[in-house]
């Protein structure tokens, strides 16, 4: 091994390997067919084969071997292909990668070849992983498609309160009615995108969001023990009450007089983290059906809910009223009440 790295590095191999040794991106080295001649300790961590297990393998066929989708994905057709036939030098290209236990692992490359005398000799692959960058601008979008939904939704929800307000002879009482509904609506938000810099209670979380839609106490009624959420749980959870709230002030239970909407939980400790169980149901409004399609909304409210308090929500259209229950989990270092 050492000797074939010496053949294709020559007089700088002891440069070329102290620069490789402590980088921390991940390099290899290989032959003019492709074969691995030499790994850094960065590509060793970052997809699990050792440098012995890589040596003399075609590289590709390791850790590019198929595509994201799953489809073939030949040497021939990958850029580290196109290397060794062209002699060519791609920088900085976005690909996925594949670690050693199967799981996809999104990456910048740059591929590099050796020339020697006319003739591609090897090629240097440098990776770095970017799997947080790709997350971060995942969330981006989600809170991108997010905002662009709850300004709908928050148009919606002004629409519903102001049919809801503007009724009776007496002006100055409609309007104060309305305008502090208005302003509900305005703490509410400011809270959400407060993004909660600290743990928050359940209850807070949950009358802060349901205010702007409840024109009476009686409305809304809450019940459960104290109970800390850390920041991200806590947004999540009121993105998940805002949609289900707006839904009923539009079409359930908040959308009339007598229409009641019950929130309850239970939490039990179990080892190192609580069990939430949280249950939204309506009662006393028009008869359900169940959505046509199901939009961002119902998105928020199963997908992104379930998976930030890694459990499980069940949305229930039950011609009664909506009932959706959340069966997850906090972490323990939430557990004491603020």
């Amino acid at each position: 091994m050492l000797q074939a790295t010496l053949d294709v590095l020559g007089d700088d191999a002891s440069i070329a390997g102290l620069i490789t040794a402590n980088a921390a991106d991940a390099i290899f080295l290989m032959d003019g067919e492709g074969r691995t001649l030499y790994t850094n300790p960065a590509a060793e961590r970052m997809f699990g084969w050792s440098s012995d297990e890589l040596l003399n393998s075609l590289l590709h066929n390791i850790v590019h071997h198929h595509r994201p989708d799953g489809r073939p994905f030949p040497m021939e057709e990958c850029p580290l292909g196109d290397v060794f036939v062209t002699g060519r030098t791609l920088v900085a290209h976005e690909d996925v990668f594949f670690h050693r236990d199967g799981r996809q692992i999104p990456v910048s490359c740059s591929n590099a070849s050796i020339i020697r005398d006319g003739k591609v000799t090897g090629g240097v692959l440098i990776v770095r992983d970017i799997t947080d960058r790709k997350q971060l601008e995942q969330q981006r979008d989600l809170l991108e498609t997010e905002l662009v939904h709850r300004i709908k939704n928050t148009v919606a929800v002004i629409q519903a309160i102001a049919q809801q307000s503007l009724q009776g002879d007496d002006v100055n009482a409609v309007r104060e009615t309305f305008l502090a509904r208005l302003s509900a609506i305005g703490h509410a938000q400011a809270l959400v995108a407060a993004n909660y810099a600290e743990d928050a209670q359940l209850q807070v979380v949950l009358e802060s969001t349901l205010r702007p839609f409840t024109s009476e106490a009686s409305c809304a009624t809450l019940s459960g023990p104290p109970v800390a959420l850390p920041p991200k749980q806590a947004l999540t959870l009121s993105m998940a009450i805002h949609e289900l709230a707006t839904n009923s002030l539009k079409y359930g239970a908040l959308s009339v007089p007598d229409g009641k909407v019950t929130v309850s939980w239970t939490v039990d400790p179990d080892q190192e983290r609580q069990r939430l169980r949280l249950v939204w149901t309506e009662l006393g409004g028009p008869a359900v059906r169940p959505p046509a399609r199901k939009g961002f909304g119902s998105r928020i409210i199963e997908k992104v809910l379930s998976a930030d308090f890694t459990g499980k929500v069940d949305l229930d259209y039950d011609p009664q009223g909506v009932r959706c229950s959340l069966d997850g989990f906090i972490p323990a270092r939430s557990s004491t009440p603020r």
